[in-house]
């Protein structure tokens, strides 16, 4: 700040402004609009709930740690830039480091900063020791040489230097479109490393999202579920005011315009405030969205990704996704923590089932002697790192997942869990995979003298099919897309229910490539997904009746596959 010449009064009133990011604003921050006009900056309800939420943090002393997940042109950039202008311009010896993932982006960044400078008032311009195309640096010599004024510098960098800011310590870190790092986690972490966690420290990771799997969307996932020192910001594109279109009324709405309608009536918390769609203005929201989908014709998924009403819809995958997304939401909305439990060795017909924080079971509701119950099992090898073995625990009479386990075993250590939590549940009946390492299970699950494992039909194209002396489900070319089409149906009917937040995860990344194929996205697992959906299969019911399975109650003389 230039203070020379003031009276003391006017210093004590500058300095007032300067600690005060509204009234600095309001004397300094100047933005270029869409029409590329220089205009005063005004945050929008998506930037104020961030900016409103920094301060709070700044207030409490509390380090800030932001993560945002945001629709395509929400200003979001602007508003974090326009934070750490403010703090590196009135605040000594801060150090800041803005990274985009592209020249041209970080360029743009750059430009933000400069344009803030330029049209300051000249109170509030710190002197500039240099001014390159990419560092500012608010400093200046006296006479005799020697460097004063705050020593605060912003430096901006693209993602395609693995070495920035390495050897610095950093107070500010932008990261800018997180999601199209190339080696989003090996920079991250090297910054993270020269940022203190104290106040006053500032870090936001930030972008539109570019599907699963990449560095963004696991520190996403983390935040959400309390892993990691982020706190998560979602925006979805409904509330920015200026998302909407003038036209005719419409009077009839889509599947998918009902489903954004009710989000936008149901209203979301953004920072400190609730947010709801006024009546008057849906209809105007619901336009925008028909002119966007047109626009996005060729490549559908890729409206829900620049455009997305909930943060699963912005995750959506490369391939197309199989299971409903509503359906899972509301799934996702259902489910219930519950104890870990492990299966411990006992010569009884059942097993002991006893609690353990670090077990791999999870036990929903134990058995009842008048219930019937299945067992669905994926199979894999065992090792760290890989997949898990899966076995899920379903309720005939309304196909409700009353436990499941899910870890990383050997197979025949899973065949001896198998055969506990199927005796345990009324000796349910057991349909492991056999593909590849599931026949170690089947045959040390007969070793073990089990009595009622499934046993697959002699061929599908036939009239009749019948039980053939080879156990198991067997996973080909022809079963696979017949049993995951039977669960696509069944989760988007609410048929099937399952309080595992996991299985909700996993059916939210499993897609349908342009081959027709399924699978999990890169980087993600379907160990739940095949094991539900291998259980689903273990019954004769057919299309004609899969619509009273939610009231389907088996008669106890009902006759089991042996």
């Amino acid at each position: 700040m230039q203070e020379s010449n003031l009276t003391e009064k006017q210093q004590r009133l500058l300095l007032e402004i300067a600690k005060d990011f509204d009234r600095f604003r309001e004397n300094n921050l100047w933005i270029r609009d869409k029409d590329s006009n220089i205009v005063p900056f005004v945050p929008n309800i998506a930037q104020r709930a961030l900016i409103d939420r920094v301060m709070t943090c700044l207030r409490e002393g509390k380090p800030i740690r932001m993560i945002i997940l945001k629709a395509r042109q929400m200003g979001l950039s602007t508003a974090v830039e326009a934070i750490i202008y403010w703090w590196t311009s009135t605040n000594p010896e801060v150090t800041a480091s803005i990274i985009a993932h592209q020249e041209d982006a970080s360029r743009n960044l750059y430009n933000m900063f400069k344009r803030y400078y330029d049209n300051s008032n000249i109170l509030f311009k710190p002197a500039r020791k240099y001014d390159t195309r990419s560092d500012i640096k608010f400093a200046r010599e006296d006479d005799d040489g020697n460097q004063i004024g705050l020593n605060s510098v912003i430096k901006t960098a693209t993602a395609k230097n693995t070495g920035t800011g390495r050897s610095d310590t950093i107070n500010l870190v932008h990261g800018s479109e997180v999601a199209f790092w190339d080696n989003g986690e090996e920079l991250v972490a090297s910054l993270m490393q020269t940022v203190p966690h104290r106040a006053n420290t500032m870090i936001f990771l930030e972008s539109t999202a570019n599907g699963k799997g990449n560095y963004f969307a696991k520190m996403w996932d983390g935040a959400v579920k309390g892993d990691n020192d982020y706190e998560p910001f979602f925006f979805p594109w409904w509330i920015q005011d200026e998302y909407e279109m003038d036209g005719d009324d419409i009077t009839e709405f889509t599947v998918d315009e009902e489903d954004i309608i009710d989000y936008m009536r149901e209203g979301i918390k953004v920072g400190n405030e609730f947010y709801q769609v006024p009546e008057e203005r849906i209809q105007g929201k619901i336009r925008f969205r028909r002119h966007k989908e047109r626009e996005f014709m060729a490549t559908p998924e890729r409206l829900l990704q620049e455009y997305p009403s909930t943060p699963h819809e912005a995750f959506i995958a490369s391939g197309r996704n199989v299971f409903n997304t509503k359906a899972l939401t509301h799934m996702e909305r259902m489910v219930r923590d519950t104890a870990k439990y492990d299966i411990a060795d006992d010569d009884q017909r059942n097993p002991y089932v006893t609690e353990n924080p670090y077990g791999n079971l999870k036990i929903w509701e134990k058995p009842k002697p008048e219930d019937e119950y299945v067992i669905g099992a994926d199979v894999a090898e065992g090792i760290e790192g890989g997949d898990f073995c899966v076995a899920d625990v379903i309720r005939v009479k309304d196909l409700t997942t009353v436990a499941k386990y899910r870890g990383r075993i050997d197979p025949d250590q899973f065949a001896h869990i198998m055969d506990k939590l199927g005796r345990y549940y009324n000796f349910a009946l057991l349909g492991p995979e056999v593909n590849n390492h599931g026949l170690a299970v089947v045959q040390r699950l007969r070793d073990l003298f089990y009595p009622n494992i499934y046993k697959r039909e002699s061929g599908l194209d036939e009239v009749f099919e019948t039980p053939t002396a080879k156990f198991g489900w067997k996973t080909t070319a022809i079963t696979k897309p017949l049993s995951i089409d039977y669960l696509a149906e069944a989760v988007r009917e609410g048929i099937v229910k399952d309080p595992d937040i996991v299985f909700v995860k996993e059916a939210f990344s499993y897609v349908r490539d342009e081959r027709g194929r399924t699978n999990a996205e890169q980087g993600e697992h379907d160990d739940t997904v095949m094991a539900k959906a291998i259980a689903l299969q273990l019954f004769d019911w057919s299309a004609n009746n899969k619509k009273d399975l939610k009231v389907y109650k088996p008669s106890r003389d009902r006759k089991r596959r042996k």
